[in-house]
């Protein structure tokens, strides 16, 4: 550690800096330059970090502002929440089962039952930094030269239309099959990507100066009152004594934060025989754990979450999403894949630390456990249900996700073989066939939901996504499939446009176009395919695809299409595991053609632009906060279809003829079984001859034996 401080010493004052950045905003305040002046008061400062703070406290500010010094942490946080709910509904009048739940959300926030240590780690939150509430709408020059939004390990590409010679490549499924780890498998971006973005949040949430340790950084003064004598030490003197620990009290994220800690304390303190926790409980590790679930962290991890990899997997209403009022274990989930994808490793290290402590947290949640009440229905308590339902299946996927691509070899067996059965058993419960929309051309403005809205959206795309994780388990790691195409009789997932929709009138307004689009000159003719995923599949095998056929297919959108392609590798894993069904790859065959034309469609006439397509292909003038808009990697379903081809070509081949001498033995062996009046077996006979699986080992962790065969076909290049 101290080597590393080393690097980071100020050559006018010799104080050490745990980062460079620290270091740099340090040394301005050897300067004479304040450039940042408050709008207010007109006093001037060095930083801009400073100003923001004084912001909080001038007095021309405070002139107008409540006389009240007290905190009122669960006031504020209700405040707060309920301004963006108004903002999200403002042009929606909701039902009664509705504002029920709403009252019901709202109670259970007002009552909300803190235990009685409950600030035993407010000072772990303080030793490693934060002033809150700072705002997160700053823009930072280093992104007027952000790069192509890529896989670091992918090259980058100019945009996602792809053409028909792309089609015939494998290199994501190459490197995807030969690396491990979000960043190095998913489009998540270069390192320097990555930290660019990082070093944005951080700027908007991190104050400036050194991380001292717990007791430098939390003193007490004459009062009794602690302060963060960092934030003190760097404001210049700005921000009075006594007020760190009071604003962290009255910080909205504080008692979600020390919910998320609690939690986990009682999963480590009450561990059964069989849990697979290793930690044991004490002092440093309660500390360690209010750290890095501190809201500083805490918020600049979500943010990463969006940023990076929400485009990968796309299950969370992010216009509906409130940090102050979401699921604890649902944020804890989001926090450490988040701290996953960041570009400082210490973040990943440590987020690996909690791993299995969500895992349990998560798996043995009450909503997540709950069976559906007798005679589900769209009553306020059933649809209560159903929501805390869909937001435990969210938290137990995301899991999934990160013990499977970033946990040990034990982990990922784990969730494979036990919890993604359980995550499949809850997404039954919730009800796949109940994953429905109302018929929103019906509806006037004052009718429609957005709340509802997000919510049924939100329980369609987690069904793909699980049906996705199902078929991604066949595909690498040959696992039987666990979820049929036939059971997801569900919506089809709507465009991007309008899940990432911010107001209730703009995803009423783009329901309404997409509607009269579609019903309107020669799209009169476009059969409505969105009604019925496993219908939708089904049109795959019809010999008269016609071309609104394609056309309405093609208009799913990509995270349709690439469930569909996947569940022909199910398709496609239950023939060659199969004795009697030779000769029936020709209706696959036939379905993989078709997904190959409504794909070509789909790239020529809708990839590009809206509804599926919301930001411009020029990806390097994005902003940090429309990365969230992206396509992530489900733009490569097209080497997801190459695979299921060569893999139908592979198995479809004559097989080769067997030796001489081995015909003369299967010959003789014939004819004693016919002396012996005994029938030969069918599998035996001439003709019958059947091709062994395209891999030997089942429910293999690695996937080497896929990334083998990739390369086997792309040496060979089968056509």
């Amino acid at each position: 550690m101290a080597d590393h401080l080393a690097l980071n010493v100020c050559p006018t004052c010799s104080k050490s800096y745990k980062r460079p950045e620290h270091l740099r905003r340090h040394q301005l305040s050897h300067g004479s330059e304040r450039p940042y002046v408050c709008v207010l008061c007109r006093s001037t400062f060095q930083r801009s970090d400073v100003l923001k703070r004084h912001l909080k406290t001038c007095d021309t500010l405070a002139d107008g502002a409540s006389d009240s010094s007290e905190p009122h942490p669960k006031r504020l946080a209700l405040t707060q929440s309920t301004g963006a709910k108004d903002t999200a509904t403002s042009f929606s009048r909701p039902s009664a089962a509705e504002s029920q739940i709403h009252d019901d959300e709202s109670q259970a926030l007002y009552t909300f039952d803190v235990p009685g240590d409950s600030f035993e780690h407010i000072t772990g939150w303080i030793s490693c930094g934060f002033t809150p509430n700072q705002s997160l709408d700053d823009r930072s020059d280093v992104w007027q030269d952000f790069l192509n939004f890529t896989s670091g390990t992918q090259t980058p590409r100019a945009g996602l239309e792809g053409t028909d010679d792309d089609i015939g490549s494998l290199s994501f499924l190459d490197t995807f099959t030969s690396t491990t780890g979000f960043v190095s498998s998913f489009d998540c971006g270069t390192v320097e990507q990555r930290r660019r973005i990082n070093a944005y949040y951080s700027d908007a949430t991190t104050p400036a100066g050194p991380e001292k340790s717990l007791a430098q950084s939390v003193l007490a003064d004459s009062s009794g009152m602690c302060r963060d004598d960092a934030s003190w030490d760097e404001a210049n003197g700005e921000q009075p004594p006594g007020t760190s620990l009071s604003r962290w009290l009255s910080d909205p994220l504080a008692f979600k934060c020390h919910e998320i800690v609690t939690s986990i304390k009682n999963i480590v303190l009450h561990k059964s025989r069989k849990s697979y926790i290793t930690l044991s409980w004490s002092p440093t590790i309660h500390e360690t754990c209010a750290q890095f679930f501190s809201p500083t962290n805490v918020r600049r991890f979500v943010q990463l979450y969006w940023a990076i990899w929400h485009p990968n997997v796309n299950i969370v209403h992010k216009p509906t999403f409130d940090l102050t009022n979401a699921k604890a274990e649902l944020l804890a989930a989001m926090s450490l894949i988040g701290a996953c994808v960041s570009s400082d490793p210490t973040d990943t290290e440590s987020a690996k630390k909690w791993f299995n402590c969500v895992e349990e947290m998560v798996f043995d949640d009450e909503d997540f456990c709950d069976d559906a009440p007798t005679g589900l229905s769209y009553a306020a308590s059933d649809l209560r249900w159903r929501r805390r339902k869909v937001r435990a299946l969210q938290a137990s996927y995301m899991v999934c996700l990160f013990q499977n691509w970033e946990g040990t070899t034990s982990s990922k067996r784990r969730i494979r073989r036990q919890r993604f059965s359980m995550v499949i058993a809850a997404a039954r419960d919730v009800g796949i066939r109940t994953a429905r929309h109302p018929d929103y051309s019906r509806m006037d403005l004052c009718d429609f939901s957005f709340d509802i809205f997000a919510s049924t959206e939100e329980l369609i795309r987690v069904l793909l996504w699980v049906f996705l994780l199902d078929t991604a388990f066949v595909i690498f790691n040959n696992l039987p499939p666990r979820m049929v195409i036939r059971e997801m009789k569900m919506n089809a997932a709507y465009p991007e446009a309008c899940f990432q929709a911010m107001t209730a009138e703009e995803c009423f307004k783009i329901l309404q176009h997409r509607h009269q689009h579609q019903h309107q000159g020669i799209s009169l003719l476009r059969p409505n395919v969105a009604d019925d995923f496993t219908s939708a599949f089904e049109l795959l095998y019809r010999t008269d695809l016609d071309d609104d056929v394609r056309l309405a297919l093609a208009d799913l959108g990509p995270l349709n299409l690439f469930a569909m392609t996947s569940a022909l590798h199910s398709l496609i894993f239950h023939h060659q595991s199969s004795f009697s069904c030779q000769g029936s790859l020709d209706p696959i065959q036939h379905a993989l053609e078709s997904w190959r034309r409504v794909w070509h469609v789909y790239l020529t006439r809708f990839s590009r632009e809206s509804p599926h397509c919301t930001v411009e292909c020029d990806i390097d003038r994005l902003e940090p906060d429309e990365l969230w808009r992206r396509v992530g990697f489900m733009r490569h379903a097209n080497e997801y279809w190459y695979l299921a081809n060569l893999m139908v070509e592979r198995l479809s081949a004559a097989p080769p003829p067997p030796p001489p001498l081995l015909t003369e033995a299967v010959a003789t062996t014939a004819s004693i079984e016919a002396s012996l009046g005994q029938g030969q077996s069918p599998l035996s006979a001439p003709g019958n001859e059947t091709i062994g699986p395209l891999l030997d080992k089942y429910d293999e962790t690695s996937m080497q034996q896929v990334n083998t065969l990739i390369s086997d076909f792309q040496m060979f290049r089968i056509h």
